[in-house]
C-alpha cells in the first residue's frame, strides 16, 4: 500500500469528513503504521462500530478504489503533498485525501470568490450573476460555486464563457451524477478549472452539503451572496465565512419586501458588505491586503476633463470589437464621459448589455471608469 491507499483505508474506517480520524492520528503521524496496527488487531482504542468497519474493509479494496479513480480520469492528493490545498490546513477536520479533476494548483495559486445563490433564482438574479461573474472572470478571479442547478450553474457557465476559471467542491464522489444533466458542464469545468471531492469513487452515502460548504468557504478569500431567502440553506456559507474571517459581500435585494431576498436583507443589517460589481470585491480584498488592486483591474481615479487634444490621442482598440462593443466605443468617442443611463438610452441596448460591455472594455484597458459610474475611453 502507498500513503494514498493508507489514508483512504483510514477514511473508510473512521469516516470521511470527521474529527475522529485526527483524534486517532494523534497517536502517530504515520498512516501506514496506523493501518498496520488496525489490520493486525493491535488497535485497542477502536469503538465497536469502528471494529466492525475494520473487519469489512481491506487494503486491497482501498487500492482498488485508487485505481478506479485513475481509470475515471481523477487524480488523488493527500495531506502533506506539495499541491494539497493549503487553506484546508486551517481546518481541524481537514480532508486527509481528495479526488480531483482539473488543475489542482488553482486552489493555491489564485484568489477564489465563492458565490452562493438559489436553485430557483429570479430573472434579476440571473442577469446579475451574468454581469458580476463575467466581471470576476475578466479581472482574473477564480469563481467557486456549488454546481447545483440554478444560480450555481449560471455562474459556472458565465465564467467559462469568459474563459475564466471555476472551482467546485463536490458533496459526493465525482463519478456520481450531480446535479443531473450537467455532464458536459462538468467536463468543461475540469478543462478550465477544478472539480474536487473528499469522497472516493463508488461512494454511495448521502450527499453532505454542510461539509461541502465548509470546504468551499475554506478555499475562498470571500463569499458573495447573490440571492437568499430568510431560511435559505445557502446562508450556511455566510455563517462559516464570518466565523473564519472571510469577507462576506451581499448583492442588495431587488425588492425590499420580497421574502425571497430576506436573507440578503438580514446579512446587510448585520454589517456585511454590499457589492455592485467586481471593483467592490477588488477594493475589499485589497483593503484586507489579500490582493493587489492593480493586478485585478481596479484603476485609480482620473481626470474627467475630455479635451479635443485628448480626443485625438485616444488609442485604437487592440482587437476588432463586436457589434455591441463598437456601438459603445463610438458613443464614448463622440462624447465622454458618459453615464450608464445615457449610454443605455442612446444605444438602444439594455442596461445589462451596456454594463457587461463596458466592464469587459474597462478590464482590457479600452475604457476607464470614473467616479459616479461614468465612463470614457482610455488614451
Amino acid at each position: 500500500m502507498d500513503r494514498y491507499s493508507d489514508w483512504l483505508l483510514l477514511g473508510m474506517i473512521f469516516g470521511t469528513g470527521g474529527k475522529r480520524l485526527w483524534q486517532v492520528m494523534e497517536k502517530t503521524d504515520d498512516p501506514a503504521e496506523m493501518c498496520e496496527r488496525i489490520l493486525s488487531g493491535k488497535a485497542d482504542f477502536l469503538s465497536d462500530s469502528e471494529k466492525e468497519k475494520a473487519e469489512r474493509v481491506s487494503a486491497d479494496e482501498a487500492e482498488r478504489l485508487i485505481e478506479r479513480a485513475h481509470e475515471l480520469g481523477q487524480q488523488v492528493v493527500c495531506i502533506g503533498d506539495e499541491n494539497y490545498p493549503k487553506r484546508w490546513y486551517e481546518l481541524e477536520d481537514a480532508p486527509a485525501l481528495a479526488f480531483y479533476r482539473g488543475d489542482i494548483s488553482i486552489a493555491n495559486d489564485s484568489t477564489v470568490i465563492h458565490t452562493v445563490g438559489t436553485r430557483e433564482p429570479s430573472k434579476y438574479t440571473l442577469s446579475l450573476i451574468n454581469v458580476l461573474c463575467a466581471d470576476f472572470a475578466l479581472r482574473g478571479f477564480t469563481v467557486s460555486c456549488g454546481l447545483a442547478e440554478g444560480s450555481d450553474t449560471c455562474a459556472a457557465e458565465t465564467v467559462l464563457g469568459r474563459e475564466g476559471r471555476v472551482l467546485a467542491v463536490y458533496p459526493t464522489s465525482l463519478d456520481r451524477e450531480y446535479p443531473k444533466d450537467v455532464g458536459e458542464l462538468k467536463d468543461k469545468l475540469a478543462e478550465k478549472g477544478l472539480l474536487i471531492s473528499e469522497y472516493s469513487p463508488e461512494y454511495g452515502g448521502r450527499m453532505n452539503f454542510h461539509r461541502r460548504n465548509k470546504l468551499a468557504v475554506a478555499l475562498a478569500s470571500a463569499v458573495v451572496i447573490t440571492e437568499a431567502s430568510e431560511d435559505s440553506k445557502g446562508l450556511d456559507n455566510a455563517v462559516r465565512a464570518m466565523d473564519t474571517g472571510r469577507s462576506v459581500m451581499v448583492v442588495p435585494p431587488h425588492l425590499l419586501y420580497s421574502k425571497r431576498y430576506f436573507g440578503q436583507r438580514d446579512l446587510l443589517r448585520k454589517g456585511c458588505i454590499p457589492i455592485f460589481d467586481g471593483s467592490d470585491a477588488v477594493r475589499v480584498l485589497a483593503e484586507r491586503q489579500e490582493i493587489s488592486a492593480e493586478r485585478y483591474g481596479l484603476k485609480a481615479g482620473v481626470s474627467e476633463v475630455h479635451t479635443e487634444e485628448k480626443q485625438e490621442k485616444i488609442r485604437k482598440p487592440i482587437r476588432e470589437l463586436s457589434g455591441v462593443e463598437s456601438k459603445i466605443y463610438e458613443l464614448l468617442k463622440e462624447k465622454s464621459p458618459m453615464s450608464l443611463d445615457e449610454m443605455t438610452a442612446r444605444s438602444g441596448l439594455s442596461m445589462m448589455e451596456v454594463l457587461t460591455c463596458v466592464t469587459g472594455l474597462e478590464l482590457e484597458g479600452i475604457v476607464i471608469s470614473l467616479p459616479g459610474k461614468r465612463y470614457e475611453l482610455d488614451s
